[in-house]
């Protein structure tokens, strides 16, 4: 008879630390990270330098309507045309990088569930990061609509309480009735929320698309659940905005902006000459700086997203669920 396995009691050092502790080994999220974040920038370079063009070449046009050379509608539409354009550029850097960034997630469930690891670049793009992109989206979109909901509910009772109670000691019995029903529906939906968290480990995991599969797995696990993203998240936060603070103070005295300003601020003209600094932050000495600093703020912000990642994978793993122990059970009855 096929032994089952026993759900464990949660880990919270197994749960926060599960990203330096993949099955690709500890330098595997880095590896996914570091990938990452190379593909990131590579977006950001491709497709930002038509948004700055975008938004000088407004700038630009603002400066001769402001300044009453030109005017009438077709100089304001003129105006706003290299906005659209910009608009459109940065919805496809968005939908590039959530790409990438799902491409980063899947890769942690892959070699997490399936042992998977392709190597130097861990990366890849097919069904499985289609499904979390899907499982995403969706959850998204759930939870998205039930804050909404909540938060027009809570309003009608608000208006309806105030409307009714209009005495002091009744409009105050209200507001404690209205903050109470605040506090039950952030309640409610964080606990939704974190119960729906995992779906897109399950859609690796199962190789199925379900964003509902974690709900029932994540009966009863909710509040370690919390605790540990709270961990990770407060910690991961902190860390980031310090390091992020040395690296733009970094590239803020390396990039050379310095010196030009300070020449601006001393050159006493009632309209400054801003020629050396369209120079200077198109110059290699700025650039190359400023490509490094996106770099790193992108793969530090990544491998904080892949320790909550993997924070998701770890919640997901068989022994919270009582699958079948496959070291008990002949090869064909390992179930797939």
């Amino acid at each position: 008879m096929p032994e089952y396995t026993q759900p464990q009691s949660f880990d919270f050092g197994a749960a926060t630390g599960q990203g330096f502790n993949l099955p690709g080994g500890k330098s595997y999220l880095i590896r996914v990270a570091a990938w990452a974040a190379l593909l990131v920038l590579i977006i950001y370079a491709a497709l930002g330098v038509p948004v700055v063009k975008a938004y000088v070449s407004m700038s630009m046009n603002m400066e001769i309507n402001f300044s009453g050379q030109t005017s009438g509608p077709e100089n304001v539409a003129a105006m706003m045309a290299p906005m659209i354009k910009a608009a459109g550029f940065m919805m496809l850097i968005g939908l590039l990088q959530m790409v990438v960034f799902a491409a980063a997630e899947t890769a942690i469930y892959r070699n997490l569930f399936h042992n998977e690891d392709r190597g130097l670049f861990p990366l890849m793009f097919g069904m499985d990061e289609l499904r979390v992109i899907g499982t995403r989206l969706v959850v998204g979109f759930i939870l998205g609509g039930l804050y909404m909901g909540a938060y027009v509910v809570v309003f009608l009772i608000g208006a309806l309480m105030f409307g009714v109670f209009e005495s002091g000691a009744l409009a105050a019995i209200g507001g404690i009735l209205i903050f109470a029903a605040i506090v039950a529906a952030i309640a409610a939906f964080v606990w939704i929320a974190i119960r729906l968290a995992p779906a897109s480990a399950y859609a690796v995991k199962h190789r199925r698309f379900n964003p509902f599969a974690s709900w029932e797995p994540m009966k009863g696990l909710v509040w370690p659940a919390i605790g540990s993203y709270l961990i990770l998240y407060v910690v991961g936060y902190f860390i980031l905005s310090f390091v992020m603070m040395i690296i733009l103070v970094v590239f803020f005295l390396s990039s050379g902006l310095i010196g030009v300003l300070m020449e601006l601020d001393g050159t006493g003209e009632a309209k400054p000459d801003f020629s050396p600094l369209m120079e200077q932050v198109t110059s290699a000495g700025f650039i190359i700086p400023l490509l490094i600093a996106i770099f790193l703020g992108l793969f530090l912000s990544l491998i904080w997203y892949g320790t909550i990642w993997s924070m998701w994978g770890y919640l997901a793993k068989d022994k919270h669920e009582g699958y079948w122990k496959p070291d008990n059970l002949p090869p064909e009855d390992v179930p797939q």
